[in-house]
């Protein structure tokens, strides 16, 4: 069975929800990220050269060896369905195919991202592979951050920095001087990437948990740069936001900024979903510049080039 490629969508403030079920409870994965569902009797697993627990096994898929992540082990469910309702949801993402085992695949929604309710912040922090949820016909569906899974079992999926690469290198000064912004609702994506912007000297860097959130502090800022006779620009160098996101997705953000805030304000888009159509929409919202995850060093050439005016990095598609 196949997912049809709905990588485009994120535009108009839509996702595609897959709902599958673990120990009888709803969960969500955007759908974008699925690539096709496959019947569980219908691979072969063999044992993984992996060490964790998570880690079911190997398959081969369309002549990739897959991992296979046994999510009723990550989530500690004891109680899981008969292995002939089972289903295989193959994923790509972050550069990488991954697969994981789901009782059932129920249906695929398709709700407005305002529609989803992020977790507590406390909450959050305790279950972090936890996005948020939507309430779909009396049920409530908790949608996994997959990027926070994958990203604990595969850190390389979060990010490719080698900071010893780096080691060499001058810190810019101008860097400490720089305010960033960073929407990012994947907790180990905008912890992690939070530390590594920090370290090379973005000291400014103010990271959200989606659009929403990140919109407020720019408009106040705006708010405040105007009652000072000042260019938002004064107080704001650049805004760096994901695409999928709970409450407002980064291309509605990213519209809204151009056209309400400043045009000449900075976006850069850093999604795991990069490819020739979002490219295509990421320059019709007005985005300076778009890079894939984990490509963390173009990444911050890319933030250097727009916050700082530093040598141009080409885009992706």
């Amino acid at each position: 069975m196949s997912i049809h490629d709905s990588r485009s969508r994120g535009a108009d403030n839509m996702a595609e929800v897959a709902e599958f079920l673990l120990g009888g409870q709803s969960f969500g994965i955007n759908g974008s990220k699925i690539k096709q569902l496959v019947p569980f009797d219908g691979i072969t697993v063999t044992k993984p050269p992996y060490n964790h627990p998570s880690i079911s096994g190997v398959f081969v898929f369309r002549g990739q060896t897959v991992p296979l992540i046994e999510l009723s082990s990550y989530l500690n469910i004891t109680d899981i369905g008969q292995t002939e309702r089972r289903v295989v949801v193959v994923t790509e993402f972050n550069e990488m195919t991954t697969a994981f085992v789901a009782d059932l695949v129920n249906r695929i929604h398709r709700k407005a991202w305002a529609e989803f309710k992020p977790m507590d912040t406390y909450l959050a922090s305790k279950a972090p592979q936890i996005l948020g949820s939507i309430t779909i016909e009396d049920r409530e569906i908790l949608v996994l951050d997959f990027e926070q899974i994958v990203g604990e079992i595969f850190p390389a999926t979060v990010s490719n920095y080698d900071a010893s690469a780096f080691a060499d290198k001058p810190k810019l000064e101008s860097r400490e001087d720089a305010v960033v912004f960073f929407a990012e609702d994947s907790f180990i994506i905008r912890t992690q990437l939070s530390k590594v912007l920090g370290s090379i000297g973005y000291t400014k860097l103010q990271a959200f948990e989606n659009g929403g959130t990140c919109l407020e502090a720019v408009r106040k800022l705006k708010k405040e740069a105007d009652d000072a006779g000042q260019s938002i620009i004064d107080r704001l160098q650049l805004v760096v936001t994901d695409i999928e996101m709970p409450q407002m997705d980064g291309m509605v953000l990213c519209r809204t900024i151009k056209g309400e805030i400043d045009p000449k304000l900075p976006v850069l888009m850093f999604s795991s979903l990069i490819n020739e159509q979002v490219a295509k929409k990421c320059r019709e919202a007005g985005a300076d510049a778009w890079v894939s995850k984990p490509q963390t060093d173009k990444l911050m050439a890319l933030i250097d080039q727009l916050a700082l005016g530093e040598e141009p990095v080409a885009a992706e598609a």
